[in-house]
């Protein structure tokens, strides 16, 4: 199981978590569902 930040809070996640999102081919791990929902209403500010 790796670890992932989640880009929305910062949080480390682990890669198994049910909050996940895949955009431009790549997928973005989440602490919760209120980061998965910020995170998919606007992308690109968390990518940059």
């Amino acid at each position: 199981m790796g670890k992932k930040i989640d880009p929305v809070c910062g949080m480390t996640v682990n890669d198994d978590s049910e909050f996940k999102s895949d955009y431009q081919g790549k997928e973005y791990y989440f602490c919760c569902s209120h980061c998965k929902e910020k995170f998919d209403l606007n992308p690109l500010k968390f990518t940059r």
